[in-house]
């Protein structure tokens, strides 16, 4: 009987709640809208992150988070008319120009960058020059399509859109990771649309003044001179001295190599580029060899290396050999660093065939 009258009092608590609920004791629109509002509150901004100064030339641009969804992105229909399709957004930066497409000696190269890639751009058209020193807006995406034949051993296609004021004044093919430049939208290369060697046109397009006095200088330095002002540099830390002795080639690898894949390039101040040099104690040139019998000058540099932390380090503290190639980019302007390596090979892509 017990048992009986449970049940039946169970039953009744079970029908009350179901009434209650249905007759509207739910929680009430308002408080629900206030745990919603709160719930967004909590959910962690973006927030970029501070930037160091900027550089001679261009800023660092500011990653921007990509949109979560996106169905007119800008420059899709100026890339689907070239035979490109998006896969996704993979950044966007707030970006101001150069004030001119110089290279002085001794800066980042990000001057460089603007430059070369404006050959891709007036290919379809475009030219970066009425904007430069203004503020744009950079998106970088993904491509469904891969790479030119030519550039396979990146099969990863990216293209660049610049953007101002709502208008898009610039757009490129991009190889990414460690190469960076590719071809224009029309899948022509650099070679077939200035139809001048790199030497050419650095000079031709303004990169490179040849009345600079600095240039003008280091264009009176002999070899062996070049490879001192170098471990010099590196010893001190000067770093416009140490960009300086380099090549534009040179300087130009620098904007990619294990670049991030979010950023447009490397900057002056990214830890891939500063971490070595920042890490050296002292540096001590002990000797300078020249080895004959190769097409570019090749020299074999011995030197004292001592870093903070020895564990950073691609190389082990002590005398170490570098094997320094030097080449005269520029007829006249003297020797400039393609490569310092620690065998002594020669770049390949620079001596005839």
């Amino acid at each position: 009987m017990k048992n009986k009258i449970y049940l039946c009092l169970l039953t009744l608590f079970s029908l009350c709640i179901g009434v209650i609920f249905l007759s509207g004791c739910s929680p009430s629109e308002s408080v629900v809208q206030t745990a919603i509002a709160e719930t967004d509150a909590a959910k962690p901004t973006f927030t970029p992150s501070p930037t160091s100064p900027p550089p001679t030339n261009t800023p660092s641009p500011t990653p921007i988070p990509p949109p979560t969804s996106t169905p007119d992105l800008v420059g899709s229909n100026l890339l689907s008319r070239y035979g490109w399709t998006i896969s996704s957004q993979i950044s966007s930066h707030t970006v101001t120009l150069p004030k001119n497409f110089q290279h002085y000696p001794g800066d980042f190269p990000y001057a460089i960058y603007w430059a070369y890639n404006n050959e891709f751009n007036k290919d379809i058209g475009l030219d970066l020059a009425p904007y430069l020193g203004q503020t744009v807006q950079a998106s970088l995406y993904l491509l469904n399509e891969p790479l030119p034949e030519e550039f396979r051993q990146s099969v990863k296609a990216n293209a660049v859109v610049i953007e101002f004021e709502n208008k898009i004044i610039g757009a490129w093919i991009d190889q990414g990771r460690h190469s960076g430049f590719a071809c224009s939208l029309d899948r022509k290369n650099f070679a077939e649309l200035v139809n001048q060697d790199w030497s050419d046109w650095l000079v031709s397009a303004g990169v490179v003044d040849l009345s600079n006095e600095f240039e003008r200088e280091l264009s009176t330095k002999t070899p062996e001179e070049i490879i001192e002002l170098y471990y010099t540099a590196m010893n001190d830390g000067d770093y416009q001295l140490l960009y300086s002795v380099l090549s534009r080639r040179n300087l130009a690898r620098r904007l990619f190599i294990n670049k991030d894949d979010l950023v447009l390039f490397n900057h002056q101040e990214d830890e891939v580029i500063t971490r070595w040099v920042d890490n050296l104690e002292n540096v001590r040139l002990l000797s300078i060899q020249d080895i004959p019998g190769r097409c570019l000058p090749l020299y074999q540099a011995r030197a004292q290396f001592d870093f903070v932390d020895p564990f950073l380090s691609t190389i082990s503290e002590g005398e170490r050999l570098g094997f320094v190639v030097l080449s005269e980019e520029i007829e006249g302007q003297g020797w400039r660093i393609e490569e310092v390596n620690t065998a002594p090979g020669v770049s390949d892509y620079l001596c005839p065939p």
